[in-house]
C-alpha cells in the first residue's frame, strides 16, 4: 500500500512542480508593473526552488526504492501485495517478478518497464509485403 502511494506521488510530482513554476511565472508577469520587487524576488527564489524540487524528487525516489526492496526481501510484491512471487536472476543482477500483476523489479527496487518488441518478419519486409507470395509480383496480384 505504501509503495503504491509513493509511486503515485512520484508519477505526478514532476507535473506538479512544473505547474507551480508556471503559476509563479504568471504571478511575476502580472506583478511586473504594479510591484516590481515581486518578479525580482521570484526570479531569485526560483533558483533555490529548483534545487528544493530536485532534492524532494530524489528523496521520494529513494523512499520508493527502499519500500520496494523491503517488500521484495519479504517475498511480497510491492505493487499488489501478492505473496507468491518468484526471484529470478538475470546475469549479475537479481530481478523480482510477480506472477500476480506481471510487474518486474530490479534488485535496486526500481520498477522495470516492459520493452516493446517488433513483430516485423526477420527479413525486414512490411506486413503487407510479407503476406504476398514471393513468386507473384506485387503489381500483378
Amino acid at each position: 500500500m505504501l509503495y503504491r502511494v509513493l509511486r503515485g506521488i512520484n508519477e505526478i510530482y514532476p507535473q506538479a512542480c512544473l505547474g507551480l513554476f508556471i503559476v509563479l511565472f504568471i504571478v511575476a508577469f502580472v506583478c511586473t508593473m504594479a510591484y516590481p520587487m515581486v518578479p525580482i524576488i521570484l526570479v531569485i527564489s526560483s533558483v533555490y526552488l529548483v534545487i528544493i524540487a530536485r532534492c524532494g524528487y530524489l528523496i521520494l525516489r529513494a523512499l520508493e526504492r527502499k519500500v520496494a526492496r523491503r517488500a521484495c526481501a519479504r517475498g511480497v510484491c510491492p505493487m499488489c501485495d501478492h505473496a507468491n512471487a518468484a526471484v529470478v536472476g538475470v546475469q549479475f543482477e537479481g530481478v523480482f517478478s510477480c506472477t500476480g500483476c506481471a510487474r518486474v523489479f530490479t534488485a535496486k527496487g526500481d520498477l522495470q518497464l516492459p520493452q516493446e518488441t517488433s513483430s516485423a518478419p526477420a527479413d525486414g519486409r512490411s506486413d503487407a509485403s510479407a503476406r504476398t507470395s514471393p513468386t507473384t509480383p506485387v503489381g500483378l496480384a
